[in-house]
């Protein structure tokens, strides 16, 4: 009976900590669209099926980083699919209380206006909850690097990649810079903004030496590349930027080089955000070379 005691404050002392690491991780990524005045708006005049269009891809963002990110061998599924679910109602919970401290929401406000700001809010938060649970966890509850890194593809990589592309992007698509920026900028700046975002990104993830970086060599695929990654990584940065517009209603009426200055300005928001995912889920495979040969050479 003693040992079950134990047993049992343990586990409320640990669903405890997980819920304050989420909830707090939830919070630091999404503060900067909670104090974003567009998000409040466009939580009331975005049509419904946009938002759930949005909500849904989110979903999917997290199941897949929650599967890509930090899992052990023996979770199966379903487990990874409930974790997925409760950071999505906590996101939601959490962007609700949120906002009613900072008073968005109010008595008289119809239920349309106020399911659409939570909805919109609770995604940033959802993904910080799910982050704050793989990868700002301690040592003891946290997956060991050689668990993470088995189950790494470069296609898992890209789709982290898209995760955090959208991520980032989200805190600004809603606002009027990326628009301004996109329409005022000349042929060459729009190149130039190209060029910097590649070569950027390829540095921070195969030469800057962060955790997580990986050496500039091929690997067994031809997506396992550095280039072919770091360009499909962009070109997914784009898309999601394209995505992030058209969602809030940016592309209707504008005309097609001015879009194109948009989604380009957003891209460079979006690759820093792809790359910055890459770099959370770690090697993968390509770094298991590396490791042979230098348990090789000892």
């Amino acid at each position: 009976m003693t040992r079950q005691g134990e047993g049992d404050r343990r586990s409320a002392r640990e669903s405890a900590q997980n819920l304050v690491r989420a909830t707090g991780g939830g919070l630091l990524i999404g503060l900067p669209l909670l104090f974003t005045q567009e998000v409040w708006y466009h939580g009331f005049v975005l049509h419904p099926l946009k938002i759930l269009f949005l909500l849904s891809v989110a979903f999917v963002v997290v199941v897949g980083y929650n599967l890509t990110s930090g899992f052990r061998e023996d979770s199966s599924f379903f487990e990874v699919l409930v974790d997925s679910v409760e950071a999505m109602g906590l996101g939601i919970l959490v962007s609700l209380v949120a906002l009613v401290l900072l008073g968005r929401l109010e008595l008289d406000m119809s239920l349309r206006e106020v399911a659409g700001k939570v909805a919109l809010e609770a995604i940033p938060i959802a993904f910080g909850a799910s982050l704050a649970r793989t990868q700002l966890a301690s040592g003891e509850d946290s997956p060991d690097d050689d668990d993470q890194a088995r189950s790494i593809g470069p296609f898992g990589r890209l789709f982290v990649a898209a995760g955090g592309a959208l991520l980032f992007s989200l805190n600004v698509a809603p606002t009027e810079e990326p628009v301004m920026l996109g329409i005022e900028a000349d042929w060459w700046l729009l190149l130039a903004v190209m060029v910097a975002s590649i070569v950027l990104t390829f540095g921070l993830v195969f030469y800057a030496d962060f955790q997580g970086s990986r050496p500039a060599r091929p690997g067994d695929s031809p997506m396992d590349h550095p280039v072919s990654e770091t360009l499909a990584a962009y070109a997914i940065s784009l898309g999601v930027s394209l995505l992030l517009f058209w969602s809030f209603d940016r592309t209707e009426g504008t005309g097609l080089r001015a879009l194109l200055g948009m989604t380009v300005m957003l891209g460079f928001v979006a690759s820093l955000g792809a790359a910055v995912g890459r770099l959370l889920v770690g090697g993968g495979e390509a770094g298991a070379p590396q490791e042979e040969g230098a348990e090789g050479t000892s």
